[in-house]
């Protein structure tokens, strides 16, 4: 562990390598930032000489050049080539904020939907996963359904190889990565339906905390493999059994029955009788003006890579949606940005009492500073003492210091938010009137 200053501001950062065989494996820590387990993308030494590599992982390239400095393992080194760092031995162990109240002191919760357990992703790109099944755990509730808590993983497979396949048809001009959008979820559930995580984890065994990053290495790998190498000898069959079993691999393989307190059930069969959503009734919204209002496009985003439409709404009405969906017991499934602001159990913005109009909210996604990092799940409303509107938020992830329940300000998800999923009746008739 060690600090780096820079404009008088001095932040602790931790590198954890992991040393097996000749392969050495880098995370990093910022708990000044609230940031855990931020995986590192290559690590190697030279002599006496270590190298960090975070160019895809960070976007920073090379973030640590350092030298090991005779005595207690101390590394004397620089910061993204400029800034001092000298690391040093710790016993240091860096745990995020996890709430799992929904209530903060010095708020009113106004509305608070009853939902699900907080699920947790771990090492994983699968905040779309467990955000949109939370969602759906929480919709079978709302229509009257005994609470089930639903595998998140196994959506996951069904998900990689129609991904897998749309990038090597693309001859990898495709996104293929672990980050990916609700609509994939609904299409797996519609195709397939779902199980408990009682029955199907996707973990090796109940203590198995989820990494999917060699999985990913590898699929990545091998989809590139096939675009590289496959011309003339391969099949569609082919590459995708061999997705799947790289898949299979890591997260095992679904039932095709299973048994769920004494009765036998199918995951087609388990999806209708338990959950009961139809994949149909649900709505992606978002709010851009260069393209036409109250009408459909596919979103420009690299995530998006099933073009997939969103139904697009201005700014006022957007808003409108999220708070009426609410206020009528209808949770609501969120995809934008968290990085800014995004701290210690809240998303606030930096700057206070903005007021967040249609232009700014378009600059921003023009600009890149609102994009797609993350899924989570709105669940209710919550005022402070002054009445200023937050909007509680169940988030999977803990990497980012605000796993469990995390408060949202109205400011923030007006900026920060790129789209909401919400069942289509929870859309106000006036709005619904005005569709093209």
């Amino acid at each position: 562990m060690g600090k780096v200053t820079a404009d008088q501001v001095s932040l602790r950062a931790i590198f954890r390598f992991e040393v097996s065989e000749d392969n050495v494996k880098g995370y990093l820590d910022s708990p000044d930032q609230g940031l855990k387990d931020l995986t590192l993308d290559k690590v190697w030494t030279i002599q006496d000489s270590v190298f960090v590599d975070a160019t895809n992982s960070l976007n920073a390239g090379i973030i640590y050049k350092g030298r090991f400095l005779p005595g207690d393992s101390v590394i004397d080194g620089l910061w993204g080539g400029a800034l001092s760092l000298r690391l040093s031995r710790t016993d240091y162990v860096f745990t995020p904020k996890t709430n799992l109240n929904p209530e903060v002191e010095g708020y009113k919760i106004i509305k608070l939907i009853k939902s699900s357990p907080i699920k947790d992703q771990q090492a994983t790109g699968l905040c779309w996963d467990f955000a949109t099944t939370s969602f759906i755990e929480t919709e079978a509730i709302r229509l009257g359904k005994s609470p089930v808590v639903l595998s998140p993983v196994f959506f996951v497979t069904p998900t990689y190889i129609d991904k897998a396949e749309k990038y090597i048809r693309m001859n990898g001009k495709s996104y293929f990565g672990p980050g990916d959008l609700t609509f994939s979820v609904l299409s797996a559930y519609k195709k397939y339906g779902a199980i408990p995580q009682s029955v199907y984890s996707g973990k090796k065994d109940s203590s198995f905390r989820y990494d999917h990053r060699k999985m990913d290495k590898a699929l990545l790998e091998k989809v590139k493999y096939y675009v590289k190498s496959g011309r003339g000898n391969m099949t569609a069959e082919g590459y995708r059994k061999d997705i799947n079993e790289i898949l299979s691999g890591n997260v095992g393989k679904a039932p095709d029955t299973f048994t769920y307190q004494q009765k036998q059930y199918t995951p087609k069969s388990f999806a209708k009788e338990m959950v009961g959503i139809n994949p149909d009734d649900y709505i992606e919204i978002t709010s851009f003006s260069h393209h036409p209002f109250y009408s459909k496009f596919i979103l420009e985003m690299e995530s998006n890579w099933n073009n997939n439409y969103y139904l697009n709404l201005p700014l006022n009405d957007f808003s409108k949606v999220v708070d009426y969906a609410l206020l009528h017991d209808h949770s609501v499934c969120w995809d934008g940005d968290i990085y800014e602001g995004f701290n210690n159990g809240f998303a606030v913005l930096n700057v206070n009492n903005k007021v967040i109009t249609q232009e700014i909210r378009q600059t921003a996604f023009d600009n890149y500073t609102t994009v797609d990092v993350h899924n989570m799940h709105i669940i209710g409303i919550a005022e402070n003492n002054n009445g200023e509107r937050f909007y509680i938020v169940k988030n999977s992830s803990s990497q980012w210091n605000c796993g469990g329940y995390l408060y949202m300000s109205k400011e923030y998800l007006l900026l920060k938010t790129i789209s909401v999923m919400v069942n289509e009746n929870a859309i106000p008739k006036e709005i619904m009137d005005q569709l093209l």
